[in-house]
């Protein structure tokens, strides 16, 4: 078994991250969202321009999970996890779990963040338990998208602040 978890790779490695969130994803069927395909066309140029970032597991130098996350658009102290994308054979290994913990401890020292936000389907029982599991609470739900594919149910969870974890190292 060989894991390595990084948000340090090359540019080059773009174009296998953005494949890699098209292939197939644990606990999110595609009909969920009927955009995807141009959410993650666009996510190329975002994550060249530092507007979004990446969290990558690898596994024997194959990429097995992505986070995406970003500092909230409209909430400057929030951090957002836009995507959590596993491979399905990795189910088990606690692949997602120890992305989401990483995104929020990157997200909270490279954005200052305070809480982080997310959001799933209504209907995907088994992300809200993960959210769950990992103390996110529920704060409303609502149609995000407006797509016709269902309500969303936004999660929110706060961060612990301490400086050791804030500080940069250079």
């Amino acid at each position: 078994m060989d894991f390595k978890f990084t948000n340090n790779y090359p540019v080059s490695r773009l174009d296998e991250i953005v494949s890699y969130l098209l292939g197939p994803r644990l606990w999110i069927p595609n009909t969920d969202y009927p955009d995807f395909l141009d959410w993650a066309q666009k996510i190329h140029g975002e994550l060249k321009k530092d507007v979004k970032r990446a969290l990558i597991a690898l596994s024997e130098n194959n990429v097995v999970g992505v986070a995406i996350y970003q500092r909230h658009k409209k909430y400057k102290d929030a951090l957002e996890i836009k995507n959590m994308t596993v491979r399905p054979d990795m189910r088990g290994r606690y692949v997602a779990s120890f992305l989401m913990r990483n995104a929020e401890i990157e997200g909270q020292r490279e954005f200052d963040s305070r809480y982080v936000l997310c959001d799933a389907k209504a209907n995907n029982y088994p992300v809200r338990l993960f959210l769950m599991k990992h103390q996110y609470k529920i704060v409303r739900k609502e149609d995000l998208y407006g797509l016709n594919s269902g309500k969303d149910i936004i999660y929110q969870k706060n961060l612990i602040w301490t400086p050791s974890v804030l500080m940069k190292t250079s």
